[in-house]
């Protein structure tokens, strides 16, 4: 299977690779792009051998590129084996409407969901790229609904985010990806993810690493919440229990 790794466009990486045997020799490494993206900038992959173990420095790339790394060892027992490691180059720095951190990176949300299924989901033009736009503002909606149901109980933003929250987050983000209507297991996910919010926001469930509110703010500030419009889809008519 080709690990999948995600990079900013200008960071510089350290991607271990393992062979399953101790590498006596690094054969090739080359550095290949989809051609997602026209004129696209080389990515530099340069490996190194320490005590067996190999690590590829990458560098470079174009934002919206794909790029195949292939290394090429001959191991201690004589035998020549690669390994391949597909990068995906993306702005992948995001922030809230008011400048808020972002409590789920776009990096957290691929490694989720895989990339192929946040290319699919994303993907309007068939350019085989993510649209980072499209997923960034399904994780702003997405964290804006969690906070309202933890405002008041707890101190916002969260300065530790809990693993919950990032469940919650991209689970909502997910089914709202689907704008014909989301598949009955993501939008179950969607569903399972705001009754847990509705418990948290209702006191039924406590997330032990944020920080409550004293009982005399919340008594003193209580949070209204207005339906509003739809955030989702027709495809999640019942989505509201």
């Amino acid at each position: 299977m080709i690990q999948t790794v995600i990079k900013q466009p200008a960071e510089t990486i350290r991607l271990p690779l393992s062979f399953d045997a101790p590498v006596a020799q690094i054969l090739a490494t080359t550095s290949v792009a989809r051609g997602l993206v026209a004129g696209a900038a080389a990515l530099q992959a340069e490996a190194g051998l320490v005590g067996g173990l190999v690590t590829v420095m990458l560098t470079g790339g174009t934002d919206g590129e794909r790029y195949l790394v292939t290394v090429q060892a001959g191991l201690d027992a004589g035998e020549v084996r690669e390994i391949e490691a597909e990068i995906v180059v993306i702005d992948a720095a995001w922030t809230m409407p008011d400048g808020g951190a972002p409590y789920l990176s776009i990096d957290e949300f691929v490694r989720r969901f895989g990339l192929p299924e946040t290319v699919r989901m994303t993907d309007a033009d068939g350019s085989g790229r993510i649209d980072r736009a499209l997923l960034v503002a399904q994780l702003v909606d997405a964290q804006a609904i969690v906070e309202a149901h933890l405002a008041g109980r707890y101190a916002l933003p969260l300065a530790e985010v809990p693993l919950p929250v990032k469940k919650a987050i991209a689970d909502l983000a997910r089914a709202s990806l689907y704008p014909g209507g989301a598949p009955d297991g993501v939008a179950e996910a969607a569903r399972a993810s705001m009754r847990m919010l509705e418990q948290i926001r209702d006191g039924r469930l406590t997330l032990p690493s944020a920080v409550p509110l004293s009982p005399a703010a919340i008594a003193a500030d209580p949070v209204l919440f207005d339906a509003g419009e739809r955030a989702y889809p027709d495809g999640l008519q019942d989505y509201r229990l």
